[in-house]
């Protein structure tokens, strides 16, 4: 049995190769000892992001459950419990193309919402993946949309996430979801096959949320098990946190806490509407009554 990297013997030895020519190059034209010196470390860096090509997106069908539950606040809530129910279901091909979709139930800030999210990416593992997503969210009689694009780069082991896209406003007689530009980054760090670290910030129609998650997969746990922890801060004094058990399961689940994170922000409240603060409006002022012309 030949003794690769679980993502494939062929592109670990074209690395090699291709780093044994860059080193022999550097020896023999120019400056000798800087040419050499920088395709030793352009090998290295590429030799040590080889691992990460193990931890994309498994191939087949994949399930996940996600409970979390914890506490929120907001300068106009009217409870501080927090619960969230995740729940999806995705089909990773052999050409790097998942389909995903993900549906989420949650009570807090003394409302009850749901929602849900349909994407597809394109994945080149090792390097990162683009693709795009709808989403839609209902809570206290008001709906949040967004139609976005998104893309994950992975640099030196670190992964950076980018989303960018549009949420239509939504007004009914007496509340308001904003339209407008909506944008994500964050970045997530793997010391290890079993933790993920992850921070990052969002943007919404003016207003701004952090947000940072811990994914942790402990030996004692069943396989395909991990603890998370989840928070954010936005505006109108918003807060969350949350700890939660995730599970994933089927052949196209990632076996490592990075494989389990391709394609999502991890940490971010998507469908928890108001957690950008003044994304809700407040009803609009009752007119002053007429004064009274009767005799």
């Amino acid at each position: 049995m030949r003794d690769c990297c679980a993502w494939g013997c062929d592109e670990r030895l074209f690395l090699k190769a291709l780093c044994a020519i860059l080193s022999r190059n550097g020896m023999e034209t120019g400056t000798p000892v800087r040419n050499r010196l920088i395709a030793s470390f352009a090998c290295a860096a590429s030799l040590a992001a080889a691992p990460a090509m193990a931890q994309g997106t498994g191939k087949g069908w994949a399930g996940e459950l996600w409970p979390r539950g914890g506490l929120a606040d907001s300068d106009s809530a009217s409870g501080n419990g927090a619960g969230l129910l995740d729940g999806t279901l995705s089909y990773s091909f052999d050409n790097g193309i998942t389909i995903k979709a993900e549906g989420q139930g949650n009570s807090l800030l003394g409302n009850d919402g749901y929602g849900g999210k349909v994407q597809a990416w394109w994945e080149l593992p090792g390097l990162g993946l683009i693709g795009v997503f709808a989403e839609n969210a209902r809570s206290d009689s008001l709906t949040q949309r967004r139609y976005v694009a998104f893309g994950e780069l992975i640099v030196l082991g670190f992964t950076v996430r980018g989303q960018a896209g549009y949420v239509p406003g939504d007004r009914t007689a007496t509340n308001e979801v904003d339209g407008g530009f909506f944008g994500l980054a964050s970045g997530g760090w793997y010391p290890s096959d079993q933790l993920g670290l992850n921070i990052g910030g969002a943007t919404q129609a003016g207003e701004g949320l952090g947000f940072g998650n811990v994914e942790w997969m402990p030996g004692f746990m069943p396989p395909g098990t991990s603890i998370t922890f989840d928070g954010g801060a936005g505006g109108n004094g918003f807060l969350i946190g949350v700890v939660g058990v995730r599970v994933t399961f089927g052949p196209g689940a990632g076996t490592t806490v990075r494989g389990r994170q391709v394609g999502s922000a991890p940490g971010f409240t998507n469908t928890v509407i108001g957690a950008f603060g003044d994304t809700r409006r407040s009803p609009p002022p009752t007119p002053p009554p007429s004064p009274n012309t009767g005799s």
